[in-house]
């Protein structure tokens, strides 16, 4: 069954409810006719004419009663207006509004006028608890995307050490996928008006990444066009970590065709360098 947007699948809906959401559009698509047709749009005096020559009569203050949602429309006067809707449309679903979603509503209408007001109050707030879950899915993906992060970083440190021998370790794949994963939660703080948020969590786990990891991070950055986060989490990376570890990042980026990122990077932590008298 065809659904509209805004209108609760269950429960009662008042006079004005069901006004606002079949009687004016549909009453607004029959004045308008077919959408960019060179008909003019027609007055609400010449609607009330066309509804009486199909058999449906009503005088245009009852019309407008109708509008205001003030006076219940009998069933055959919403069935005429969405006939005369869809021919003036050419289409089936004039304000894409089905007769069978209308029929539907007209059925779960509530006269009275208390019971009314009630029902169309607890409609915004379904309306408004939609808009609250969406928001606490977002919030629900950027918690995952630090917890998997974190989840890495116990995996590492508990860790044994990798003898000098056998080379240094090598991030897995998991954690090099953790990595991509804050990143793209970070570039959503950022771009949901949470820049501290987001520079915060970068600042926090710039301590922990390998350099694998980090590159992973920053190749997000800069595949996505979040310049602020790429150049900030760079000037971090430069800062924050050993110079054995700033050049393989600025190896790493140059092999991945970023040079100009590389540099800045190495640039940044010559600076740091200077300016504290040695690499620390």
């Amino acid at each position: 069954m065809q659904q509209v947007a805004g209108v609760a699948s269950a429960g009662g809906v008042g006079r004005k409810g069901f006004a606002t959401r079949y009687v004016k559009p549909l009453a607004r698509a029959a004045q308008e006719g077919p959408p960019g047709g060179t008909e003019r749009r027609i007055s609400q005096r010449r609607l009330v004419e066309m509804l009486g020559e199909r058999g449906c009569e009503v005088s245009p203050s009852a019309l407008t009663r109708y509008l205001n949602g003030e006076r219940r429309p009998e069933l055959d006067f919403v069935r005429g207006l969405h006939r005369l809707a869809a021919d003036r449309s050419g289409s089936p679903t004039p304000a894409g509004i089905g007769w069978d979603v209308v029929a539907e509503a007209y059925g779960r209408l509530v006269w009275c006028k208390n019971c009314a007001a009630l029902n169309d109050a607890v409609a915004v707030l379904r309306a408004e608890n939609q808009e609250r879950a969406t928001s606490l899915d977002a919030l629900a993906e950027e918690v995952a995307g630090l917890r998997t992060l974190a989840r890495a970083v116990r995996r590492r440190a508990a860790l044994a050490p990798v003898p000098p021998a056998e080379g240094d370790r090598r991030s897995e794949s998991s954690d090099i996928a953790a990595a991509r994963s804050f990143a793209a939660t970070t570039a959503e703080l950022h771009s949901s008006g949470r820049p501290e948020d987001a520079a915060a969590a970068l600042a926090d786990a710039v301590r922990f990444l390998t350099s694998e990891e980090a590159v992973a991070a920053l190749e997000f950055l800069h595949s996505g066009r979040h310049t602020q986060l790429e150049e900030s989490f760079g000037h971090m990376v430069a800062r924050e970590r050993s110079a054995g570890t700033v050049i393989e990042v600025a190896v790493e980026l140059k092999e991945r065709r970023m040079a100009a990122l590389a540099d800045a990077i190495l640039k940044a932590a010559a600076v740091g360098a200077a300016v504290r008298g040695g690499w620390g």
